[in-house]
């Protein structure tokens, strides 16, 4: 889970500056190489300005500069001893933050507490960098031949996280930084977040189309572009930068450049005279970062903006560079930069900007539209309406969309059925993770396109418990009404295979019934309202159900809710020994041979009650990661019982319980890798909830 200055007088010295060192704009790195110095890390991880009151210099950031800062009651942590911050968090998984001595937020401490770091060094400013691995870095480092102190770790957040959470109770970060006094000036600490999903988080990398779900800012930036620090040798922090691992970029005399990651860049630069601004900056505040350039979405709007907060001689504009800088003296004593963000930034970011209370733009409508046009049209037909190869049903019917809209009841059937696709048929998996070519923005914004493009705007609300009805019946039913269609083994003649474990998986028995009730309208699928009873609805719904496990499977069986005493599977025999990556993840098909071996442990189902109900791995228990663990908390054994836990996702709902489980203690958990839907898509065993003496 989750999360994210410039110029001085007088201005003619500055302009030169920018001139050699403004913010460049360059398409985004697609596919950037890793660089083994931060793993699966993204880059730069956070810019901080050190100041005297934080409450003050917040409020100054806040309303003059128009960051989003965070109230007070939302400080957290900094990483150094008796700090706080106040830090805003962009899509990148970067972060802009002022940090300050705890005194300054306390007002009740006479005596200042000053940290380490912050009685030895002048500069006003430091930043760090993000790992998947404080340990490799730091191994990297030191076969460089630097020499570093003990990772350190520690907590961000103030208080303790209670219920479900991300939040272990651990350390929040872990930290690599220079032994050297002289280097801490100017070289970057190294973070990493555990259990952050760095992997997952990599493949599907596309932080424009994320800005959504983080605050705006009214100065219009939306991520970190680049370092600027001053040093005293050029040639030896340029040799430093290089030996540390990073790569150097195309520079001049003036500066270097080196690439963090993705579109972020360090530039490093050295005074040329003793009485230019770069040897004040360096006399007053020693080797370091003397500027941080940020991507904003339009320079006139921030140049707007800020007009109406600062003075003019406060700011410095390259109408060149199409870049706004605000001198030191009104930023903190640091250069803030402003520029404007790359086109290709900016028209993903365009395309993805929406919600649940706006409808598409036009840029998002003609990208979505071009989604469809390659990688749907030829099955589903150039107008949505199905059936113009290999049997795949019409995307333009409103029954189908409006009964997948609803949050908690089928909410993910058409994202789980472009993603994993549908083994056996010509559905294949588009999802990048599965090896396909569209990531998880793109299968958001090409569902909410088929939903407006068919004109629906509610969801169809659908019942969220189990069908309870006769299967035998059901069989005869569907052999006389529906075998001519979806093949008398589910195989699909004419209309779609039904005979699909993904299908079963993600289709929850109060859309099948839906389905069969109301038939599909503009497509072959009919009515059955009046033509069958309810029962018999019941009937058939309940037959599809059983055959999730395949329609060749013995039928799966169906089950109530475990009670505390039957938490535990084979409480008499050993727990599995389970090799986990990571120290974390579990394979199915260990899983697999666990239950088979009848091993003694405890699965969770992590999703809602609604899915545990649909389908679940035998014997597990369902804990939904959103209700408060307190109530049965209790029933799970912490000693050394194997606990597995598992979702959908596959790795965020069950993390968070995972992480809620280690903060009360338990060290022997682990998450299934593939999560549920691969697990069905194996055919790996799953039994299905039933309510008793309830009717429908």
């Amino acid at each position: 889970m989750k999360i994210k200055f410039t110029l001085s007088k007088p201005h003619l010295l500055f302009i030169f500056l920018l001139l050699f060192t403004a913010c460049t704009t360059k398409k985004q790195d697609i596919n950037p190489k890793i660089n083994l110095l931060l793993g699966d890390g993204f880059g730069l991880n956070g810019a901080t300005i050190i100041v005297k009151n934080l409450d003050k210099a917040r409020n100054y950031f806040a309303d003059t500069l128009g960051f989003s800062m965070p109230p007070a009651e939302r400080f957290e942590n900094g990483i150094y001893e008796n700090t706080r911050t106040a830090s805003i968090f962009f899509a990148d998984f970067s972060t802009f933050e002022l940090m300050a001595n705890i005194d300054s937020v306390s007002k009740q401490t006479k005596k200042p507490i000053e940290s380490a770091f912050l009685k030895e060094n002048k500069s006003l400013t430091i930043y760090s960098f993000s790992t998947s691995s404080a340990d490799t870095t730091q191994k990297r480092l030191q076969l460089q031949g630097f020499k570093t102190d003990s990772i350190r770790k520690g907590r961000s957040r103030i208080q303790i996280a209670k219920g479900w959470d991300w939040d272990d109770g651990g350390p929040q970060w872990r930290s690599v930084a220079f032994e050297n006094k002289n280097m801490q000036a100017y070289m970057p600490n190294f973070i990493e977040y555990t259990g952050l999903l760095y992997k997952d988080i990599q493949n599907e990398w596309k932080p424009a189309a994320w800005r959504k779900y983080y605050e705006k800012n009214p100065n219009g930036v939306v991520s970190i572009a680049a370092i600027r620090m001053v040093v005293a040798d050029l040639e030896a922090a340029d040799d430093e930068f290089e030996k540390m691992g990073l790569e150097e970029l195309e520079g001049n005399d003036n500066f270097v450049r080196f690439k963090i990651a993705h579109n972020q860049e360090l530039y490093v630069t050295a005074p040329k005279s003793p009485q230019d601004e770069l040897s004040k900056v360096l006399k007053t505040n020693g080797p370091g970062v003397y500027s941080i350039c940020f991507n904003i979405n339009n320079l006139k709007e921030t140049k707007d903006f800020l007009k109406k907060k600062l003075p003019a001689h406060a700011m410095v504009i390259d109408t060149v560079q199409k870049n706004l800088t605000i001198l030191k003296k009104y930023a903190y004593g640091v250069q803030l930069e402003f520029v404007e963000e790359s086109k290709h930034e900016a028209t993903l970011a365009r395309i993805h900007d929406f919600n649940d209370t706006t409808k598409m733009n036009a840029s998002s409508v003609w990208y979505a539209a071009n989604l469809y046009k390659k990688y749907c049209a030829l099955c589903h037909g150039k107008d949505r309406q199905g059936y113009a190869a290999d049997h795949a049903p019409s995307l333009r019917s409103h029954a189908l969309l409006a009964t997948t809209m609803e949050p908690r009841a089928s909410y993910n059937f058409l994202a789980h059925t472009i993603e994993y696709g549908r083994s056996g048929t010509a559905m294949g998996p588009y999802a990048k993770n599965q090896g396909g070519p569209l990531d998880g923005a793109d299968i958001e914004l090409l569902i909410r396109w088929l939903r407006e493009a068919a004109a629906v705007k509610k969801p169809i609300k659908l019942d969220l418990e189990p069908v309870i009805g006769d299967s035998d019946l059901g069989k005869t039913l569907y052999l006389k009404h529906c075998a001519t269609c979806h093949g008398k083994k589910g195989e699909g003649i004419t209309a779609p295979a039904l005979a699909n474990p993904m299908l079963l998986a993600t289709a929850s028995d109060a859309f099948l019934h839906y389905t069969i009730t109301n038939g599909r309208e503009g497509t072959p699928m009919p009515s059955f309202k009046d033509s069958l009873s309810k029962n018999e609805i019941n009937a058939v719904t309940a037959y599809l159900r059983s055959r999730a496990s395949g329609w060749n499977a013995p039928a799966p069986v169906s089950v109530a809710e475990p009670k505390p005493a039957d938490y535990i599977l084979n409480p008499k025999n050993k727990s599995p020994k389970f090799t986990l990556r990571e120290n974390l993840y579990v394979s199915a098909k260990q899983l697999l041979k666990a239950l088979k071996d009848s091993t003694k442990m405890v699965i969770l189902d992590a999703r809602s009650t609604a899915g545990w109900q649909q389908s679940h791995i035998p014997g597990a228990v369902s804990v939904p990661y959103y209700k408060e663990p307190d109530k049965f908390i209790k029933d799970i054994p912490n000693d050394n019982t194997m606990i597995v836990v598992y979702c959908a996702c596959p790795h965020a709902a069950s993390t968070g319980v995972v992480n809620t489980l280690k903060r009360y203690g338990y060290k022997h958990t682990a998450i299934l890798d593939e999560g549920i839907l691969v697990w069905a898509q194996m055919g790996y065993p799953i039994q299905y909830g039933k309510v008793e003496n309830k009717k429908k």
